[in-house]
């Protein structure tokens, strides 16, 4: 049963609530799910969550339902990737998170962007579940009486806040690899940061992020994509607030990037990631485009989740956009390395340098 906002309204309310009733029964009673799985020796906490809320959740969170595709990959990152029963991803959208943590095999897809499958979702008996702040799927989960915890970011700040509240949200070691997470994060910036510091606006290359190519869809400022940009030593040529901005190809042509960077989320053939550079530097209209110009359209590294949005691999994101635009800058930094490091010691993966390199060209497993 898919519940989207505009059922939630009159009778569908009442419908709901019949349907729950049956649901619960035929699940033993699955809506205590914050007990089933919770030791009853282990107190409630209280955590809050991105929209300023003040969320109780069980002392012992063993299943957990994730409505947030980037955020599914910090879960396995902090420990508890075998506790996801619910979630929004597919293998199909992010194979390399099912190949590093395969206990996503077993977890059901109930969520999509705007919807909750809720027979499913109760069937899992989640003691927690996360989702973007403000998401649609808020609406349908009011009644269900499950602990929701609203997460969000803009920015680096943002995202070690993210990851911290999801580290008390699981308890156990989560907290403390939370921590080291952070504290990865934050090296990272520092040598980023410390490397292009100095560099003037002037000097800084236009940096483009493409969204979608059609629709041309581009992306702002006051977004992750943004600050990493600014971070690595560059300035965002899309003059406009906010992630996923309609824009045309004049307007493009107005802003003349120096780089594009194409999202993952722009790949037409998974099979092929360099299509879509292919068909854009083919396309007359943007012949008159200095990044087309001068070959600098890149296709963005995807990895667990994509590196380019609202993800724990923003961490190498960093790095490799600061050797991307200043290469100079950045000869120390081997991505093969840091990559196979990074999934070592944060998700226990061992890559080996072919699939690190694979991730690197957005090549899938």
């Amino acid at each position: 049963m898919s519940i989207s906002n505009a059922r939630m309204r009159g009778g569908g309310a009442a419908r709901l609530t019949a349907t729950l009733a049956a649901v619960l029964l035929v699940a033993g009673c699955a809506g205590a799910s914050s007990q089933t799985a919770a030791d009853p020796a282990a107190p409630p906490r209280v955590v809050i969550d991105s929209t300023g809320a003040s969320v109780t959740v069980p002392g012992t969170v063993e299943r957990v339902a994730d409505a947030w595709q980037a955020h599914n990959e910090v879960v396995a990152m902090l420990g508890a990737g075998e506790k996801v029963v619910a979630t929004v991803s597919t293998k199909e959208l992010v194979p390399w998170l099912y190949e590093v943590n395969p206990h996503m095999n077993d977890a059901k897809t109930v969520f999509t962007n705007t919807t909750a499958d809720v027979e499913a979702l109760l069937a899992q008996r989640p003691d927690v579940v996360f989702m973007p702040a403000g998401s649609k799927v808020s609406d349908a989960l009011g009644d269900l009486n499950i602990p929701t915890v609203q997460l969000t970011f803009t920015d680096y700040d943002g995202l070690k806040q993210v990851v911290s509240t999801t580290g008390d949200v699981l308890g156990g070691s989560a907290p403390s690899r939370a921590a080291d997470f952070n504290a990865y994060l934050d090296k990272n910036l520092a040598k980023v940061r410390g490397a292009t510091s100095s560099i003037g606006q002037a000097e800084r290359p236009k940096v483009l992020h493409i969204t979608s190519l059609n629709p041309l869809i581009v992306d702002g400022t006051d977004t992750i994509i943004d600050a990493w940009i600014q971070a690595a030593g560059g300035r965002n040529a899309a003059v406009v607030p906010g992630n996923n901005v309609g824009v045309n190809i004049e307007q493009i042509l107005a802003w003349n990037p120096d780089v594009i960077i194409l999202g993952s989320t722009t790949l037409t053939d998974p099979s092929d990631p360099d299509r879509a550079a292919r068909e854009l530097t083919a396309d007359p209209a943007w012949a008159r485009v200095s990044a087309v110009q001068s070959a600098r359209v890149h296709m963005n590294p995807v990895g667990a989740f994509f590196w380019d949005r609202y993800s724990a691999e923003g961490a190498l994101q960093l790095l490799w956009a600061g050797k991307l635009l200043h290469p100079e800058l950045f000869t120390d930094v081997d991505m093969v390395a840091e990559t196979t490091a990074f999934y070592r010691t944060f998700l226990g993966y061992d890559l080996t340098d072919d699939q690190a390199r694979a991730i690197l060209t957005a090549h899938r497993p």
